[in-house]
């Protein structure tokens, strides 16, 4: 048992070090980076659409749309099946730590009115489409900003427009469509502050 132990954690340091290698050439690095087996990075056009600080590990999904970037800063941790999101602009700061199965999304990927909604899908090149063009695939959007030291507990979604302060904690399940304090607790769907950070102890 423990060899089959020591030969999965082998096996499994030589598959994140070449994914590392595939994926750092599509992304700005910001010194080392640790890009786990099972992560990806989706639609980049140049490598400045992503940005990852020093020591970062990602082990979820980063997706941009058209010209959307996402900036994420120095020892963040990304967890498993965790996708971000950006047509705009996703920013997370240092230090933060976010969970697995988490979404953040800085746009509605489709449009309230039907009538577009029906011509994404038409349009879409799996249906036999030519591809969406920009004034179908262009849904209401806003940047997503998540500060330092920000904990983000699993399953949270965040969608767009949000703004979250320095050293928030995000109970794990909140949706949060509204701006979040620095030092503060959110839970629920919508995610509101049900404590502040200094008043816990």
């Amino acid at each position: 048992m423990d060899l089959l132990i020591s030969l999965y954690d082998i096996f499994n340091r030589i598959i994140t070090k070449i994914y590392g290698r595939i994926y750092r050439r599509k992304v700005t690095c910001e010194g080392r980076v640790f890009l786990k087996f099972g992560s990806g990075i989706s639609g980049v056009k140049n490598k400045n659409q992503i940005i990852l600080g020093e020591d970062m590990k990602l082990s979820g999904w980063l997706v941009v749309e058209g010209m959307g970037k996402i900036k994420i800063g120095g020892y963040t941790s990304i967890n498993e099946r965790t996708i971000i999101r950006a047509m705009e602009s996703v920013e997370i700061g240092s230090h933060c730590l976010i969970s697995s199965d988490v979404y953040i999304q800085d746009n509605n990927s489709h449009s309230i009115y039907a009538e577009d909604r029906r011509r994404d899908i038409e349009s879409d090149s799996d249906y036999g489409g030519r591809g969406m063009s920009i004034e179908v695939k262009n849904p209401a959007h806003g940047p997503v900003k998540i500060g330092n030291d920000v904990w983000i507990g699993r399953r949270v979604m965040i969608l767009k427009g949000v703004t979250i302060g320095d050293r928030a904690v995000i109970a794990a399940g909140s949706v949060v469509t509204h701006d979040i304090p620095a030092d503060a607790i959110a839970a629920g769907n919508p995610a509101k502050v049900v404590k502040t950070i200094n008043n816990f102890k």
